[in-house]
């Protein structure tokens, strides 16, 4: 959001909370909060090229790169993104991949956004499609991750305070757009501990910087991190703006026994990203993680070989005939709440583009989810009270509405998710490995290094390889290879059993009835597919068997009897189909995702952190080397098992990722093992 200096707030603008906007000459929208408009209002696209783009030596920086990185300081309405594209994709020798990792506090809508680019006719292809992507709903804070141009560009939005999302991401940034409103203006993001954090948050080769400001602070705060200063012409009549570089720090000692004295919690230190450019990957487990894990690698160009035990994919939880899409919402900021926020963004985007394309089965109908108990109701009131001004993602629904809404009378009142809906989750799978070369029959049982990679062996004895990358993502058998046994503590079996009810028993029960979305209680029925309801489902804690069973239809009923029960009435345990499955889930309900700790290693390098040394004492992580682990999603895999992909993708391919450092180190492997040596559950 390049901003002027000199546009000061006019004397008759009312206060107005921060993030609303009014319009000026047109199109241009001016902040009343800040009292700056978002960019130049005679040629805020010239003026972008001239100070960002020209400022940080674009299009020569990046080419002859496999990927190039711009961090941004300020999104605003996107014009800078826009630019920076529409100068890559004109550029012959541009980068193979161009990330855009940007911070902003307060995002436009969708439609503030698309009139703020009218002024620019050359940027209208370009803005539908960063419009098309662009989320209905409200985006709440917490990183949202976007894919443009078949997978070329992505676009990385931490909505929050920049201070403190910078601070809390690990990237590799090769430039810097240094925008947003004015020092004078905001003077709360021109702090030393902002240019710190881009300093920290630089590529270690070194990074290169542009703004459109010369004001003092800016320079102090820029050299006090590092950065050579150096002043430009300013555009038009500005007569400064300031350009930096920030030197290629200190590489770090490649030997594992280095100490990293950087971070406080060092057993959670990535790998780097091996120098292979063209990758060979292998992948354990066709279900949804595996199908999603090979997607994210293909897009990458990586050459991806998926290996499944059964004869098919989908065959375990992956192969239910309806899955919810619902997102998880919390009442306040927890970790999980967070990291499946963020899961049911990602999912969203996808199975949308993949079902507008006709290759996935999908139906954004909504979910009602109704407050069978006290201590639901009370749930739900806080979620209401904490989004109370965002209906577009949750609002409150009372019994009549609420009755209305789904098509059938329901007993009370609760909350109704728009964007929600239901996915055939084989035809997701199928659509993600559409591409991908699969394995069937092929159960997996060593993982050999060798001389030029991995080694595959199967249980009948086959190999396979060399691959540069090994990504498990299988569910309880992750824990049958050598690599990955300890985790046979920490990964527990859940079955779930669903009752099949035929539409007719609904349609004879309710006459003239048409279920309109999926209605959630303290169990779920889905609208009809293919003359059939889905009633779910049973949470049978270490349970790993799957036949159908005649009391878990009863069970279903039962739960069903509570909400709908003329239609409870009508079915019989006796009489109907259904399907069981196992879902892996573990202790904390969050997902293991990352690189597969050596575990002897960890007990010996961090057996006494119980004492309570400083983390600079201890090195960093030690792992089985280009080993990655994808489990542990319970019964939300289809809103976490995407973003898991989309992590361990960045991660091997060495790419800005799409969470920050909190919620990667929630999502560690290793947080298993660092817990029990903390609390001495762990024993060297």
């Amino acid at each position: 959001m390049t901003a002027r200096d000199d546009d000061a707030i006019g004397e008759n603008d009312a206060p107005a909370k921060a993030g609303a906007i009014t319009w000026r000459d047109g199109d241009v929208p001016f902040s009343p909060h800040f009292g700056d408009v978002y960019y130049n209002p005679k040629d805020g696209l010239a003026e972008t090229h001239y100070v960002f783009v020209d400022g940080n030596n674009l299009p020569t920086a990046w080419q002859g790169k496999d990927n190039f990185t711009i961090g941004e300081t300020g999104f605003g309405t996107g014009l800078n993104f826009l630019a920076a594209w529409q100068c890559w994709a004109q550029d012959p020798d541009r980068s193979k991949r161009l990330h855009f990792v940007s911070v902003e506090k307060y995002p436009l809508s969708r439609d503030d956004m698309i009139r703020a680019h009218r002024s620019w006719p050359e940027l209208a292809d370009l803005s539908k499609q960063l419009g098309e992507v662009w989320p209905h709903e409200t985006m709440l804070p917490g990183i949202h991750r976007f894919i443009l141009a078949d997978g070329a560009i992505s676009l990385t939005l931490l909505i929050g305070d920049a201070i403190d999302c910078w601070s809390g991401y690990s990237a590799a940034i090769d430039c810097w757009f240094l925008d947003g409103f004015a020092p004078s203006r905001n003077p709360d993001m021109w702090q030393p501990s902002l240019f710190a954090a881009l300093a920290a948050a630089s590529n270690p080769a070194g990074a290169t910087l542009a703004t459109f400001t010369a004001a003092r602070i800016a320079r102090d705060g820029l050299e006090s991190a590092g950065f050579e200063v150096s002043k430009r012409k300013g555009f038009a009549y500005k007569r400064d703006m300031i350009t930096a570089n920030l030197p290629a720090r200190q590489p770090e000692l490649a030997d594992d026994e280095a100490r990293y004295e950087i971070a406080d919690d060092p057993w959670f230190h990535l790998p780097g990203a091996s120098k292979t450019k063209a990758k060979t990957v292998a992948v354990i487990g066709g279900g949804m993680a595996g199908a999603a894990c090979a997607n994210a690698l293909h897009q990458r160009d990586c050459k991806v070989v998926l290996f499944e035990q059964h004869r098919d994919l989908a065959q375990a939880a992956s192969g239910n005939p309806i899955g919810m899409l619902e997102p998880y919402l919390t009442v306040d900021h927890a970790i999980m709440g967070r990291f499946y926020e963020a899961g049911y963004r990602f999912s969203h985007r996808m199975v949308k583009r993949l079902a507008d394309q006709g290759k996935v089965e999908a139906d954004f109908c909504g979910v009602l989810d109704l407050a069978t108990s006290p201590r639901k109701r009370e749930r739900l009131d806080g979620l209401i009270a904490r989004l109370h001004d965002k209906p577009d993602l949750v609002r409150a629904m009372p019994r009549d509405e609420a009755s209305n809404m789904l098509g059938i009378p329901v007993p009370m009142d609760g909350v109704f998710y728009p964007s929600a809906g239901w996915v055939h989750p084989p035809s997701f799978v199928r659509a993600l490995t559409a591409d991908i070369e699969c394995q069937l029959a092929t159960c997996i049982s060593e993982i050999i290094d060798s001389p030029d990679g991995k080694r595959l062996r199967s249980n009948d004895g086959r190999e396979f390889g060399p691959f540069d990358t090994v990504v498990i993502a299988g569910a309880l058998e992750t824990a049958n290879l050598a690599q990955t046994s300890w985790l046979s503590d920490h990964l527990n079996p859940v079955r779930g059993q669903i009752t099949y009810c035929p539409a007719d028993a609904l349609a004879e029960t309710y006459v003239s009835a048409n279920m309109r979305c999926v209605l959630s209680y303290k169990g779920y029925i889905t609208p009809q597919r293919d003359g059939m309801h889905v009633i779910g489902a049973t949470f049978g804690r270490d349970d790993a068997k799957t036949d159908l069973r005649e009391s878990d239809h009863a069970f279903n009923i039962k739960q069903l009897s509570k909400i709908l029960p003329a239609l409870s009435e009508h079915l019989s345990g006796k009489t109907l189909d259904g399907r069981a499955a196992v879902r892996t889930t573990t202790a904390d309900h969050l997902p293991l995702i990352g690189p597969a700790p050596d575990f002897d290693r960890y007990l010996s390098c961090y057996h006494d952190i119980d004492k309570g040394k400083k983390g600079a004492r201890y090195i960093r992580a030690p792992y089985h080397k280009d080993v990655y682990i994808c489990t542990g999603f319970g019964a939300r895999g289809l809103i976490g098992a995407p973003l898991a992909a989309e992590i361990l993708a960045s991660e091997i391919c060495a790419m800005p990722l799409p969470l920050e450092k909190s919620l990667m180190d929630a999502i560690h492997p290793a947080r298993f093992v660092i817990r029990g040596l903390k609390r001495r559950q762990i024993t060297t």
